[in-house]
């Protein structure tokens, strides 16, 4: 997930996340992060001016590698349906994939840790953007309901994270018909007539 980072700053990050999926951020010290890490505290200060600064490298860098992901071959001839389905199967995927990523962003994307900055720019650049523009061309072809195009994104996003939350806890088997399912129903969820699946 960090492989473009240079291999002490790699080592921070991947640590952090880590311990970070196991205690709370008090309990997470910079002397703990860099012994578990192997890198020293000196090298440490020099890419990072803290704690919260390696806080919001984790939650910028962990946004832009979902989306990376999450829109590979994204921009390609298929119809609005293949492409809808697409991403919501790499979204899925990613978040299982990369458990302590998808837990660290549920636990701190609200947190006053994260600086308006980092935030901003999590927002501006994520997949939902690009998404919300498929959305916009479904509802100009007529196939989705009039609304706004992001603000369905978000809510078929509250559905996958619920979801995922259920998979990664043990109380649901998100098997691939389930998936199948949940996909289906978000489409139904805003589709006109024209488009609505049986």
């Amino acid at each position: 997930m960090f492989e473009n980072y240079k291999k002490a700053k790699k080592a921070v990050l991947e640590t952090t996340l880590e311990l970070l999926s196991k205690n709370d951020l008090q309990s997470t010290s910079m002397s703990l992060i860099s012994s578990q890490s192997g890198v020293s505290m000196g090298s440490i200060y020099n890419s990072f001016s803290g704690k919260e600064d390696i806080i919001n490298e984790l939650y910028t860098s962990i946004v832009a590698h979902q989306t990376a992901i999450v829109l590979q071959d994204f921009y390609n001839d298929s119809d609005i349906h293949t492409r809808f389905n697409q991403v919501w199967r790499k979204v899925i995927q990613t978040c299982i994939d990369y458990p302590e990523a998808f837990q660290f962003m549920e636990q701190y994307s609200l947190s006053p840790y994260i600086y308006d900055k980092s935030k901003k720019e999590a927002y501006d650049n994520n997949w939902c953007g690009p998404l919300s523009k498929l959305y916009a061309e479904a509802i100009h072809e007529q196939m989705f309901k009039e609304a706004d195009p992001r603000l369905m994104v978000q809510m078929h996003l509250g559905m996958v994270v619920n979801l995922i939350k259920g998979h990664l806890q043990g109380n649901i088997d998100l098997s691939p018909e389930l998936v199948d399912m949940a996909i289906h129903s978000c489409w139904n969820s805003v589709s006109t007539s024209k488009a609505f699946l049986p």
